[in-house]
């Protein structure tokens, strides 16, 4: 028999309006919460969330979207944020924009047509936040974006320092002695990879190095796996040249799996003829061969912290924009050395 809600008022001797205050995070003793909680989980007792939504004129669903499925990184932030919510009673609707400005407006749309609570965005496509989409957005329904651009301040963000983290990459790099740098990133008009392209030319000439335009390699699809093959061929002319790169950047580690690939078939060994440096900290990074050296994103992290915000904007008023930002770190493994 399906338990209900007065049933649990009655087990735990309080009553159904006090049930009903834990489930919707309203404040109640915490001795009390306590124990309505216990005897929500004893009596394995489950809300009908449309009928809330129903009472309460929300979905109980918030919409999130993202760059790909696929890619670790991105797998890692889902886990986190969709685990969050669930626990506070609601459901993650995901899709993938796959890097494309009017595939995330037309997405974006599509949930606001089946009525979410709010939207997240991981990795915005940097046209639609400088039209200031994601901003008027807010006024109707909270939002939170994960990895925007910090400068902005009139939507919700909880950011890791993507700026600090590429330059820990080229500083490691340039003090192993590496002058000639090659830089593998993703498509244009992200911000993800746009401020990681910014931060290698001014390192570059900080350090007295000139910029070469043919070590800049740029890939459409850099999030998928279909990014290894697509990295590995790009990479391969790159490595032939005479005068080829000591060391490759690569802005994730899908497409540091490409590089490695592409150094095999030339014959090439990393670290010993060729250092290889990526981004994100994902599983990837430790079951490549050579474990790859990265910056850890923090991206388990990303998905919990965003789905905080995301609760806090529903609790409280969503008029004043939030904002978390924490640092990346440098770990060091195997897949780099000093000339």
């Amino acid at each position: 028999m399906k338990v209900k809600l007065e049933d649990v008022a009655r087990e735990a001797g309080v009553s159904i309006a006090t049930v009903s205050r834990v489930l919707n995070n309203h404040p109640v003793k915490e001795a009390t919460r306590l124990l309505v909680e216990e005897t929500i989980a004893r009596m394995d007792y489950r809300p009908n969330l449309t009928a809330r939504g129903l009472i309460k004129g929300t979905s109980n669903r918030i919409g999130v979207i993202i760059s790909n499925m696929e890619n670790p990184y991105f797998s890692s932030i889902m886990n986190n944020m969709e685990i969050r919510l669930r626990e506070a009673g609601y459901l993650c609707n995901f899709s993938s924009a796959v890097s494309r400005s009017n595939m995330e407006r037309e997405i974006l749309a599509q949930h606001l047509d089946s009525g979410v609570d709010g939207v997240i965005l991981v990795d915005v496509m940097s046209r639609n936040e400088n039209m200031g989409l994601y901003a008027d957005l807010n006024h109707s329904i909270p939002v939170v974006l994960v990895n925007g651009n910090p400068d902005r301040n009139d939507v919700s963000q909880v950011i890791v320092d993507q700026e600090k983290g590429m330059g820990l990459a080229m500083d490691y790099l340039l003090s192993l002695n590496h002058r000639k740098i090659a830089f593998l990133r993703g498509p244009r008009d992200n911000y993800s990879f746009d401020i990681k392209e910014k931060v290698y030319r001014e390192k570059l000439e900080a350090a007295g190095i000139k910029s070469n335009p043919s070590l800049i390699v740029t890939l459409d699809d850099a999030d998928h796996f279909s990014a290894i093959e697509g990295a590995r061929d790009r990479m391969i002319s790159v490595l032939k040249a005479s005068d080829r790169p000591t060391a490759v950047f690569a802005a994730n580690e899908v497409m540091g799996l490409g590089v490695i690939n592409a150094a095999r078939e030339l014959k090439l060994d990393i670290p010993g003829e060729l250092s290889l440096m990526a981004h994100d900290n994902t599983f990837i990074s430790r079951i490549s061969h050579p474990f790859m050296t990265t910056i850890d994103l923090f991206p388990s992290r990303l998905g919990l912290e965003s789905a905080e915000m995301m609760l806090q904007l529903l609790r409280q008023d969503n008029s004043y924009p939030r904002r978390l930002m924490f640092n990346p770190e440098l770990v060091i493994r195997e897949s780099c050395r000093s000339l």
